[in-house]
């Protein structure tokens, strides 16, 4: 196994491994899209799972998020095919962009 060290990262998964430009799609962050079932922000990142490696070896993973207000849970990926490709909520069909994270 390998390890690169990557300046200026902004994300990381629970074990500690960086993608080629990380991401900020971690668990416990907020992120400002309205939820499927009651329509009200925000929705929290309640795991980040691995899925496989690209071919651009970029790691895919799927994100699961939960409703604060009523407990709806959903799920997108990022990298989805390629690095910085972000795929629509399943349920809310909503497209999910890194700007929509909400500041710590």
């Amino acid at each position: 196994m390998f390890y690169n060290n990557f300046d200026n990262v902004q994300g990381e998964d629970r074990y500690g491994m960086v993608g080629k430009t990380g991401d900020g799609f971690r668990e416990n962050r907020r992120l400002l899209v309205p939820c499927y079932r009651c329509q009200q922000e925000p929705l929290v990142i309640a795991e980040r799972n691995w899925m496989d490696t690209n071919q651009d070896d970029s790691q895919r993973y799927q994100i699961v998020v939960v409703c604060e207000h009523c407990g709806a849970v959903d799920e997108f990926v990022i990298n989805n095919g390629r690095e910085g490709k972000i795929g629509k909520l399943k349920h809310g069909k909503h497209p999910v962009s890194p700007e929509q994270l909400q500041q710590q």
